[in-house]
């Protein structure tokens, strides 16, 4: 079978959801290491970011970190494999739930029935059930809420008189929301079918790499991978470039996460958002964070101050602020979202920590 045969019932899919053709550039190529390749796709527009996807290909056999978070960008990164490699895709591991590293499986599946989908046995259950049911409002409502008012901002441009000069933008916006909105709704939710535990070691080419998982972290199933014989990490959203999103953390458990991930030492960071790090900076910066926040909001709420007032607190300390700076450079784009990602996110799952009530379940988006 051709890739563009296992491709076909996907783009008859897509021309029968009314999507329209929707052109998006290819994913940009970075090469990390020989035979180490990472894909980057573009933005959805205002919808979201998409996760990297790594691709590790040798003589025997290719492996894919993680598979984008649509069927059409699954299909471009495979796409563009097949220009590096014919040797068939083997493994494809996703790394936790969050849709923007798996919504795209579905496509390894049809072009490879044999590949085997690796995850952690957490992350297969969020996926089964809990993952979805956290997509579904933008599905019903979200979505579609803001693709009418989308729709009402281009009627009321093309109404105008004399005509409004962002009809062209807007029109353009419009069809890439919708676009957007009608893969999410078409994606066939595909999730793995060989799970483990604590690790999981795999030979390819000679190529040792290893499947690892230390503790709930990011999500419950984190699953990162290790390449001792080149020290490359490959660790999805357990450390981004440049700031990680602490929305959904388990803050003692991302701290061994990363302080195990410190003690590999390894030349090179391949995140799961943003470009490869050759250096331990960001790495090192957020562990001392999260240390910091964590002492913090244990002393702060032992002394009965509310989350509210631990937030405020952290954020004005000395020794937080110069993390900041580490970890932002001073860019000032970057340091406005640090007191979000970072800060606002995270004090509340520790006190949750501390209580006793952080579990697996989806909090809701703030």
């Amino acid at each position: 079978m051709t890739i563009m045969q296992a491709l076909t019932p996907l783009l008859i899919c897509v021309a029968a959801a009314g999507l329209g053709v929707q052109t998006r550039p290819a994913p940009t190529l970075v090469d990390v290491s020989p035979g180490i390749y990472l894909f980057q796709t573009a933005r959805y527009g205002d919808a979201g970011l998409d996760g990297n996807s790594v691709v590790i290909v040798a003589d025997d056999g290719v492996l894919v970190f993680d598979a984008n978070g649509t069927p059409a960008a699954a299909a471009a990164v495979l796409t563009e494999i097949r220009k590096l490699t014919p040797k068939p895709v083997k493994y494809l591991v996703l790394s936790h739930w969050h849709w923007d590293h798996w919504y795209g499986a579905e496509v390894y599946k049809d072009a490879l029935p044999d590949i085997e989908i690796i995850g952690h046995e957490r992350t297969k259950a969020m996926m089964s059930g809990p993952a979805l049911a956290f997509n579904q409002p933008f599905l019903d409502t979200q979505g579609p809420d803001h693709v009418k008012e989308l729709e009402g901002a281009l009627s009321k441009a093309k109404a105008a008189v004399p005509p409004d000069t962002t009809v062209n933008r807007l029109t353009e916006h419009l069809a890439a929301d919708r676009w957007f909105l009608e893969q999410k709704r078409n994606t066939r939710h595909v999730v793995p079918t060989r799970t483990f535990t604590d690790s999981l070691v795999l030979t390819l080419g000679g190529r040792t790499i290893k499947v690892m998982h230390v503790d709930r972290a990011i999500t419950p199933g984190d699953a990162f991978l290790w390449l001792p014989s080149e020290r490359i990490a490959i660790t999805a959203d357990l450390v981004l470039n440049p700031l990680t999103f602490g929305l959904f953390s388990y803050p003692s458990g991302w701290i061994r996460t990363l302080e195990t991930l410190d003690a590999m030492d390894p030349l090179v960071i391949v995140p799961g958002h943003g470009t490869p790090m050759r250096d331990k900076v960001r790495l090192r910066a957020t562990i001392d964070l999260l240390k910091r926040e964590r002492q913090m909001a244990a002393a702060l709420k032992a002394q009965g101050k509310s989350v509210a007032e631990a937030k405020v607190a952290i954020l004005a300390d000395s020794a937080v602020l110069a993390i900041r700076e580490r970890l932002t450079g001073g860019n000032a784009a970057v340091r406005a979202s640090f007191q979000t990602y970072l800060i606002d996110w995270v004090v509340p799952r520790i006190y949750q920590e501390i209580d006793g009530t952080l579990d697996d379940s989806i909090p809701k988006a703030p």
